[in-house]
């Protein structure tokens, strides 16, 4: 516990960072992997990050997500400098468990964010979606929009009955 002019704070007034792995496309070499890396560590809000390539590229996260949103974190991937002539692009994988009867009701869900993510059925017996992220402008001030969350599509899927989880290398 720490005393400042009167203000009390614990360790435990103190939320926890939330995690999301991300799938990193164009990550071709371990330069890649560093400018991701480095980009990601240097975005207001984030507290840790770990890139890995394989067939595919991971990005784990940890975040505060009063200051980032997800879609900030995926713009700030595209942000890094592409080393191979293209730009890097982050997504997520999701799981909804119960997807398949739910199909119609889960797009609806999706429709007004269409400006903003688009979704992608990967397996509709498994419920694995992708989640592709628009590319973001920066506003009058220069900075960006807070974009989509994964706070939306909590809130949003609640509504319906239903949850997810972001898919990941076992492991990571």
């Amino acid at each position: 516990m720490i005393l400042l002019g009167g203000l009390v704070l614990r360790a435990e007034d103190k939320p926890a960072p939330a995690r999301t792995v991300f799938v990193v496309s164009g990550l071709e070499c371990g330069s890649c992997v560093y400018m991701v890396q480095n980009q990601l560590s240097h975005t207001a809000g984030v507290t840790a990050v770990e890139v890995i390539q394989g067939v595919e590229g991971y990005a784990r996260v940890d975040y505060d997500p009063k200051l980032v949103s997800e879609h900030q974190i995926a713009q700030a991937v595209r942000e890094a400098p592409g080393l191979h002539g293209t730009p890097y692009i982050a997504t997520l994988k999701l799981r909804i468990p119960d997807y398949a009867p739910n199909a119609a009701r889960v797009k609806a869900l999706f429709e007004p964010w269409k400006p903003a993510v688009a979704m992608e059925v990967w397996d509709e017996k498994q419920g694995e979606l992708i989640v592709y992220f628009a590319e973001m402008k920066k506003d009058s001030s220069g900075a960006f929009p807070r974009g989509w969350s994964l706070a939306q599509l909590s809130k949003g899927l609640k509504s319906l009955g239903l949850n997810f989880e972001i898919r990941a290398p076992e492991g990571f």
